[in-house]
């Protein structure tokens, strides 16, 4: 009886053993190494965080490096921005801060809403233009958009993104 435990243990372990070693692992090329660390390094980035804010909603539609072969790379968040109070507004003033891991912020960029763009405008380019700076308000409810195009080699080494309204009226 010992015996043909003794086999049947041994024939278990082998058939065990017989499936272990279909067990597949895949070993990556080198260069498959490099080109996915290639890629990583070119297009990933901390993504941008929504700073909440109790008169707009901001929503980000894109957040992503664009590549071209006639300019270098640029950082590209675009958004939608809802008025969710009870009253118009007339702009909505947006800031980018670029802050290093300890919080300090290294870089910072700013624009106004589509429909109040204009207020960008340098007043150089206005005087050109005969224009001045005007807006569309944004009703209660209403959604406009924005964007962002920042090239990247104009941004330091950054560990975090936040997007807030900084001037709404």
């Amino acid at each position: 009886m010992k015996k043909l435990i003794l086999i049947a243990t041994v024939m278990a372990l082998s058939a065990a053993g017989v499936a272990f070693a279909g067990a597949r692992v895949e070993v990556k090329d080198p260069a498959q190494i490099s080109q996915e660390a290639d890629m990583h390094r070119r297009y990933d980035h901390p993504k941008t965080e929504v700073v909440k804010n109790e008169l707009v909603k901001i929503d980000i539609t894109r957040d992503s490096i664009m590549h071209s072969c006639c300019m270098p790379p640029n950082l590209v968040v675009a958004g939608k921005v809802t008025n969710v109070t009870s009253q118009p507004l007339d702009f909505v003033h947006l800031n980018f801060a670029f802050e290093d891991k300890n919080g300090k912020i290294l870089h910072a960029e700013g624009l106004y809403n589509h429909k109040a763009e204009s207020l960008n405008d340098d007043p150089s380019v206005q005087k050109i233009l005969n224009e001045k700076p005007h807006f569309e308000p944004l009703q209660p409810g209403e959604t406009d958009t924005f964007a962002f195009s920042i090239p990247c080699p104009d941004l330091p080494e950054f560990s975090k993104v936040e997007l807030y309204a900084s001037n709404v009226r």
